[in-house]
């Protein structure tokens, strides 16, 4: 995916662009022979792209690097897999623009698998539930633009609905629906759990829940989403975490421990037809 370069990006494509001048290439020869566009090869030496391990194991032999060097710049590249993002970093220029950002992994995978232990994901979140969601992110007191942060958040939900090409796959915890965030209502929690419910309906999304007395196979220390790719991108499989200091983003052969939690996520979960009724029980219980 591209994005802002990060250190770990930024160091290899450092040593990439150093190891092509020294074979004494151009970018169109060294493109050429890597079989790949030419300002792909530019971003990539300027960190703007994350190269995956195979091509850079083929850059180092078009450009004949020595073994140590083959080494130390694998190892880079096997760093730049896993990046850090600081929230400070993510929300820099207000809230708005980072919930639009995510609109791209959506718009660009070919099938999502999301596990949400701690609350309702934002595409099922009312307006209000979602503002009082994003604003347990906030870094500071000052947040300008949380009404905008909300209509993107609605935006993005919305795509998911008519995007029925994309199949979604949605593990939560029947204590994440449960949850219910300082400042929203439990009359903006059922509302949400009616979103949730009527997306149930839809073929291209799955809805399953861990309910809050089942043994699990995991512990449910973290939500993750995992976003498949098409063949044409550089990364097949890209899986996001967020943490309170930080977002965390995964490729390579790091993604392989999400893959194996999931299923047992999924092993742990009711069915989907169980986990619709379990929502239902839970709107029958709140209008009582």
């Amino acid at each position: 995916m591209a994005g802002a370069p990060t250190d770990s990006r930024r160091r290899l494509g450092a040593e990439l662009r150093r190891l092509r001048r020294s074979a004494d290439m151009s970018g169109p020869d060294l493109a050429r022979l890597l079989e790949i566009g030419q300002a792909t090869v530019s971003r990539m030496e300027t960190g703007q792209v994350r190269p995956s391990i195979e091509t850079v194991r083929r850059w180092l032999s078009a450009t004949r690097a020595p073994r140590d060097v083959r080494t130390r710049v694998l190892q880079l590249a096997e760093d730049a897999q896993v990046e850090v993002s600081g929230w400070r970093s993510v929300f820099r220029g207000g809230m708005a623009p980072q919930q639009r950002a995510m609109h791209a992994f959506d718009e660009a995978a070919i099938a999502i698998r999301h596990f949400q232990p701690f609350m309702i994901p934002g595409y099922f979140q009312p307006a209000e539930y979602a503002k009082a969601a994003i604003l347990g992110f906030r870094l500071t007191d000052e947040v300008t633009d949380i009404d905008d942060a909300v209509q993107a958040r609605l935006e993005r939900a919305n795509k998911l609905r008519r995007r029925t090409k994309t199949p979604y796959h949605l593990v939560i915890t029947e204590l994440g629906l449960r949850l219910l965030p300082a400042g929203a209502t439990t009359k903006a929690r059922s509302n949400a759990w009616r979103s949730l419910l009527a997306a149930t309906e839809l073929r291209h999304v799955t809805v399953q829940v861990i309910r809050a007395d089942a043994p699990v196979n995991q512990a449910p220390v973290c939500g993750w989403m995992m976003y498949d790719m098409p063949v044409s991108a550089i990364d097949p499989l890209v899986v996001q975490v967020e943490t309170p200091a930080a977002l965390l983003t995964f490729t390579g052969a790091d993604v392989q421990p999400f893959e194996l939690a999931w299923d047992r996520m999924v092993s742990s979960a009711c069915n989907p037809e169980e986990s619709a009724h379990l929502i239902r029980g839970l709107l029958a219980d709140e209008d009582h």
